[in-house]
């Protein structure tokens, strides 16, 4: 099939006509092609055509399109986690804009590999995303096929593209040093966050994690803080969640001045709740607005934002703090003990740690082989059994 419609049949005016017309795509050349379905007389006729052309399923139809069985897919998984749903959700819109007008039983390999192939080229998604949209895509195609709405699947040994475009990051990075990371708690010391903000960037809490996190859950006795639920947002909507699944939920000892530090911060917002007096809204909630609300996930990313240009370090997402405090607990870890403790306060696998943050670990192979040389030392200097050939100490001549 040379030609496949990626939209549905529109109306448009034309001089004293009325035009039906579908987008679509020549799949030999990959480039977009419209296609004009017929001219009428009045609007009333070409939208009552628009509608039977759509209607019989030859042009733009939804049902039997791979946008509606990616949605009808999607919208099915119940067995998964609200903010899980919605990443199903978002691919799926991808899905839908790039090839969800074709019919399922039109879908062609090359039409997904030219699709992901367009994706890896166009420079706006990462890699992992669009590993996201051939998975969805896949899992959906396979339930058709499992459902026998399908004979085989198109999408079932497309590979993913060799290589990615990467995305302009110019003013963004994925860690700060720690000359950075002090820079940043210093500059926003007296902000009403502030405390907060050390803890995610300190220990490694997900944005969930820190925003749906309770005084409950915080013992300044013990000097633990437990993570137990998570906040999300769902259609614009803050959300509650069990967090991102059961190792997420943890137990994370603290040190001392952080205690002290959240201690102050539990101060100041009981200051807080006494100014706003009956306007207060009590939620236990750690990060709260001035009335002790939940906070969006979209309104603390814009003051993070707000505060990180203000404390001229290079732009971080809220998971850029976590991703710090990872890359550095990661790179200080002495040995493999410490590495599993790291994965355990960070609510990861030590697999999942070890593969992400991979690129830590060098200098702490560095510190293990200094160590090494250290321990030969020592032995050395204390007359211990060295493998080092004996030096002659006369002197040879040639007298």
């Amino acid at each position: 099939m040379a030609w496949k419609p990626t939209g549905r049949p529109t109306v448009r005016q034309q001089r004293d006509k009325w035009v039906v017309r579908v987008d679509g795509i020549d799949t030999t050349t990959g480039k977009h092609r419209p296609r004009q379905l017929g001219t009428y007389a009045s609007r009333r006729s070409a939208q009552a055509a628009a509608t039977s052309f759509a209607a019989s399923g030859e042009v733009g139809a939804d049902w039997g399109t791979v946008g509606h069985l990616v949605d009808q897919w999607a919208a099915g998984r119940l067995d998964v986690s609200n903010k899980t749903r919605l990443m199903y959700e978002w691919a799926a819109g991808h899905i839908r804009e790039g090839l969800g007008a074709i019919r399922v039983d039109d879908l062609e390999r090359d039409d997904v590999a030219r699709w992901l192939d367009g994706l890896a080229a166009g420079g706006q998604f990462a890699r992992r995303s669009i590993q996201i949209f051939r998975m969805v895509l896949r899992a959906a195609l396979a339930d058709a096929v499992d459902a026998g709405q399908l004979r085989r699947s198109p999408a079932a040994r497309v590979g993913m593209p060799r290589n990615v475009a990467r995305a302009s990051r110019s003013e963004k990075t994925d860690t700060w040093s720690e000359v950075e990371v002090q820079q940043f708690l210093i500059a926003t010391s007296d902000h009403r966050w502030s405390a907060p903000l050390r803890l995610a960037v300190s220990y490694g809490l997900r944005r969930s994690e820190l925003l749906g996190l309770r005084w409950s859950a915080v013992d300044l006795k013990k000097d633990t803080v437990r993570i137990e639920r998570a906040l999300i947002e769902v259609h614009g909507r803050p959300e509650w969640s069990e967090g991102k699944n059961a190792r997420s939920r943890r137990t994370i000892p603290i040190g001392a001045s952080m205690a002290k530090v959240l201690s102050a911060h539990r101060r100041f917002q009981r200051e807080e709740q006494l100014a706003a007096g009956p306007a207060w809204n009590e939620n236990d909630l750690v990060v709260a607005t001035r009335h002790g609300n939940p906070v969006s996930p979209g309104n603390f990313d814009q003051t993070l934002d707000r505060l990180v240009a203000a404390a001229g370090v290079p732009r971080l997402t809220s998971h850029g703090l976590r991703h710090t405090a990872a890359t550095h607990m990661v790179r200080h870890a002495a040995d493999i003990g410490e590495i599993r403790a790291a994965a355990d306060l960070l609510g990861h696998s030590p697999d999942m740690l070890m593969k992400v943050y991979a690129h830590a670990l060098p200098e702490s192979v560095r510190t293990v082989t200094g160590r090494i040389e250290l321990r030969a030392n020592a032995i050395e200097a204390g007359g211990g059994v060295s493998n080092r050939p004996t030096v002659p100490t006369t002197r040879i001549t040639d007298d």
